[in-house]
């Protein structure tokens, strides 16, 4: 029997080529010596001469040829939205068992990533093709991301007999280095929606896209990496009396560097890197330059023998732009009201959206639950996200005093500072989540399904759904509200009694639930699932700030009520399955750093844990080049990983003795440092600022706008590679190394508030 045939031609160089293009190198000149220059890259300059045997172009070559010989599948994967289908083999032709069409043409959809198209080539695609039914299948070769156009495709109709389909084709839009092939065999025009088919199976075989006419092939020009992409700084700037390292790629021992005014080009000053050392999870020797001694304000770039950083700012003001808007990330976000053009920015501002009531889950009653915040790149609003993010906020606001009323949001000049009103938004719109019979607060509101990429807010117009209540959800809940009540006492005094009463209800649901089941989607649903099977931390963050309230005799609390929740704290403060982080899912460090700041019995102890986790992150950082702690395991969210890190030093420093504060102060600086380019990419995660930044994010207003909307973290880099797009572009890269900027990895190059929200908390603790 023979081995499936499967046979991918792509030439490294083209892959390359593809690879960069729509990756935002900027550039800014500088002088050493003479100009240095970026010379476009296409395939005719760059191109060896290989013979048509190679040739990924030649006429005739076979870019994909495809037969089910082995018994197999070939590597297809299923998408369903709403149908049911099951891929096996028969007869050596792949078999597509169709249980439920569905109500969308890609209800059903077979899928095959592994191959590319180039612009201005000519191809022939062809396949055979039966169903046990007459009926509509719809072929296509697509864009895989963003708005997920078709190059090429169409609806066949398809019979009991074996049709062989070919057709031929030009490839009119720019090259694709990861396309997707398609088949969606989901409700069609044809079918009556009152007696949709039965169970049926579709029948595929010899599959083939192979090149016509090359003639007119080409790849877009794109600006070849620079060298200096090897050493890495601080995009966004530094503040005159920080700490100031770069970091440099090279094989070589202590090399001089030169850190030189962009302006004039002169040398201002020069030193010694160190020696170089592995960096594993880079997979690149790394060498550190310091320049703390550099605090002239103006503008600079670093120049060593391995090329030359982008150019940066000093100044104790670099943050202030950034930290705007990285906070109007979250007005931009805001669900259920119109926003303000002069705030949003023409691209993003948008009218009402998601006003109308949301129906409860497997009922008919219907709620308004409007407001709140968008989560990420689709128009879901969740409980357990959000409220890490109110959580950031508020300890931004009560660490350093962050009180500007003046940012410009439609609620300033109101008296309260607007990151609490922002946190406001947030929180009124949670109070509407609580069931009002049970003290239970529902999970999510979005819709059965993800909306379409390329569409705006107000456009999505699917029905809402509130999903069902979680332990986690209504644990987070109360934990903000109880918060929020001492927070808003001084501000609105009967907000602070609502939230509190609020608090008070859902700890009242929760506190003999252990859940180890935790949230899963309902059946039907596909949207963002945020499980958790470990809801110990969440109910004692809730259990820790109801405490905290009663001591401090907040919205009306009474402190005999604190005890209540310090025989739970008690029980549970050394539990070895109290997860102590600074995430959604792990949250139990929130009650803990709280606990630490305040005079109670439980201060010491609660301080010792935070210092504990911070030596840890030291310990971890002094084995990583860059000083991170994330070893060889980046995670999708690394980059709010390596912000919730930089927030936790933060907290370390502010409850440590005198001796280890700077230590723990620095630490976290380096975390910003990292975010904002200097890492081992060299790239700045925040869109909008530093010189090479994303463009291409996974986040539907962007995408509608065809720019990054600004002051948004991205994932960043994700060694699960767990999109196909990152799966193509990324399987040989080292683990750090593992990011895209590009809107179908939506794995390493998603937003979320709840990303920016810690990141906020360290611009704060920067005195932005």
């Amino acid at each position: 029997m023979k081995k499936t045939h499967i046979k991918i031609v792509m030439s490294a160089l083209l892959v390359s080529v593809l690879a960069l293009e729509g990756c935002g190198t900027g550039y800014k000149g500088f002088k050493v010596g003479k100009d240095a220059e970026l010379k476009p890259a296409t395939l005719a300059d760059n191109a060896p001469k290989i013979d048509d045997e190679d040739n990924p172009l030649a006429p005739g070559k076979k870019i994909i040829d495809i037969n089910f010989d082995d018994g197999g599948t070939a590597g297809f994967g299923t998408f369903k939205e709403g149908g049911e289908l099951y891929l096996a083999n028969k007869d050596g032709m792949l078999d597509v068992k169709v249980s439920n069409v569905g109500y969308l043409d890609y209800s059903n959809q077979a899928f095959w990533d592994g191959f590319n198209l180039v612009e201005g080539c000519e191809y022939t695609y062809s396949f055979d093709i039966k169903s046990e039914i007459e009926r509509k299948v719809e072929y296509r070769l697509q864009i895989n991301g963003g708005d997920y156009h078709k190059y090429q495709g169409e609806y066949i109709k398809v019979g009991t007999e074996v049709t062989n389909f070919s057709v031929d084709f030009v490839m009119k839009d720019k090259s694709d280095a990861s396309p997707r092939l398609v088949f969606n065999m989901g409700f069609m025009d044809d079918m009556d929606k009152a007696n949709k088919p039965g169970e049926h199976h579709i029948y595929i075989d010899n599959i083939c896209l192979k090149v016509k006419d090359a003639t007119n092939a080409k790849a877009a020009a794109v600006e070849a990496l620079p060298s200096y992409l090897n050493v890495a700084v601080n995009q966004a700037g530094y503040r005159l009396n920080d700490e100031k390292t770069v970091f440099v790629k090279t094989g070589n021992n202590k090399e001089d560097f030169f850190v030189c005014d962009a302006t004039t080009g002169k040398i201002v000053w020069q030193g010694k890197l160190s020696e170089t050392a592995d960096d594993p999870a880079s997979g690149s020797k790394v060498a550190r330059g310091d320049f703390s001694g550099v605090n002239k304000p103006g503008e600079y770039y670093i120049y060593t023998a391995a090329g030359a950083s982008y150019t940066f700012r000093i100044g104790d003001d670099v943050y202030s732009k950034l930290y705007k808007d990285v906070v109007l990330m979250l007005y931009r976000h805001r669900c259920g009201v119109a926003t303000d053009k002069e705030l949003a920015g023409e691209d993003f501002v948008h009218d009402v959206c998601h006003a109308g009531d949301a129906v409860i889950f497997g009922t008919n009653t219907k709620k308004d639950v409007s407001g709140g915040w968008h989560d990420a790149g689709d128009y879901g609003r969740y409980v357990v996200s959000g409220a890490k993010t109110v959580a950031d906020l508020f300890a931004a606001y009560e660490d350093y005093g962050v009180k500007s009323d003046d940012m410009g949001l439609p609620d300033s000049g109101n008296g309260t500072p607007d990151l609490l009103d922002e946190a406001r938004f947030e929180l009124d719109w949670m109070l509407k989540m609580q069931d009002e019979s049970t003290g239970g607060v529902y999970h999510k509101v979005t819709g059965m399904t993800f909306p379409e990429m390329a569409v705006a807010p107000e456009k999505e117009t699917a029905q809402m759904v509130i999903a069902p209540v979680s332990t986690a959800a209504t644990g987070d809940f109360a934990a903000v509200m109880a918060r929020a009540a001492i927070i808003f006492k001084d501000f609105d005094a009967a907000f602070a009694s609502k939230a509190y009463e609020a608090a008070v209800k859902a700890w009242k649901y929760i506190a003999d639930n252990n859940d180890t089941t935790g949230f899963t989607n309902p059946e039907g649903m596909t949207t963002g699932e945020y499980p958790d099977t470990n809801t110990l931390d969440e109910r004692f963050w809730a259990a820790t700030e109801l405490y905290l309230a009663a001591n401090a005799e907040a919205g009306g609390a009474k402190k005999s009520d604190a005890e209540t929740y310090a025989s739970f704290i008690r029980n549970n403060l050394s539990d070895a399955n109290l997860k102590l982080g600074l995430g959604w899912t792990d949250m139990a460090m929130y009650a803990v750093y709280d606990l630490a700041k305040a005079d109670c019995e439980f201060s010491s102890q609660a301080k010792a844990s935070l210092l504990s986790e911070a030596d840890k992150l030291i310990a971890a950082s002094a084995n990583d080049r860059y000083y991170q702690s994330l070893g060889m395991n980046y995670y999708w969210g690394s980059n709010m990983g390596i912000a919730s890190n930089g927030e936790l030093l933060y907290m370390a420093a502010r409850v440590a003795g005198k001796e280890k504060t700077d230590t723990y102060k620095k630490a976290a600086s380096k975390q910003l440092d990292y975010l904002l380019g200097a890492n081992a990419m060299g790239f700045c995660f925040v869109t909008g600022f530093g010189t090479f930044s994303p463009k291409d994010v996974h986040h539907r207003p962007s995408i509608t706008a065809e720019k990054a909307m600004p002051g948004m973290l991205v994932g960043g880099a994700n060694n699960g590679l767990e999109d196909d797009y990152a799966k193509k572009m990324l399987k040989n890269a080292a683990p750090s190394m593992c990011y895209v900027d590009n809107n179908a990895s939506y794995s390493t190059n998603e937003v979320t508030v709840y990303w920016n929200s810690p990141l906020i908390y360290i611009l704060a603790a920067e005195g932005s």
